[in-house]
C-alpha cells in the first residue's frame, strides 16, 4: 500500500501478487505514480493512508500531478491479481481487485495500455521514465 511519484530514472514495483500494480504516466511531463495496492474500491472510506484502496490512490495521484502542473494524456499500465493459494473464494480476490481497478479507470477515462493480470506468478512492473519504456516481468 504505497504510492511514489517520481520524474526521473526507474520506477519499480515488485513482489506484486493477488494485489495490484498500477502505473500512471505522462510523457510530455515525464511524471509517472507507482501504486501498489491490496484493497479495491473504498465505498466512501476516507483511510489515513490514501494508497490504502485503488481508487483513493489514484485520485490521490491524479491530484498530484494536478499541483505539478501534470496534463495531457497518462498511459496506464497495471499488473498482478494471482492467485497463490487455492482456497476457495479467496481465488477470486485478485480478479475481482482487477476487475474494480479497471472499472475506476475507465471512469476516469484512463485506459489500461499494458496488462499482466491472473495466472499464479509474482510480477514487477518497472518504467523508465527518461525513456518512456515500460516492462512487467
Amino acid at each position: 500500500m504505497r504510492c511514489e511519484i517520481a520524474t526521473e530514472g526507474l520506477l519499480w514495483i515488485d513482489k506484486i501478487a493477488t494485489g495490484v500494480g498500477i502505473v500512471l504516466f505522462n510523457p510530455q511531463h515525464k511524471t509517472a505514480a507507482g501504486i501498489h495496492v491490496l484493497r479495491g474500491l473504498s465505498q466512501g472510506v476516507v483511510p489515513e493512508n490514501p494508497a490504502y484502496y485503488a481508487d483513493t490512490a489514484i485520485q490521490h495521484v491524479l491530484a498530484e500531478f494536478r499541483k505539478r502542473g501534470v496534463q495531457g494524456q497518462i498511459s496506464v499500465a497495471i499488473a498482478g491479481g494471482a492467485v497463490l493459494l487455492s482456497s476457495g473464494d479467496s481465488d477470486h480476490l485478485g480478479a475481482r481487485l482487477v476487475s474494480g481497478i479497471k472499472g475506476f479507470l475507465a471512469e476516469k477515462n484512463l485506459p489500461v495500455k499494458l496488462e499482466s493480470v491472473g495466472g499464479s506468478r509474482l510480477r514487477t512492473i518497472i518504467l523508465n521514465i527518461d525513456e518512456g519504456k515500460i516492462k512487467i516481468s
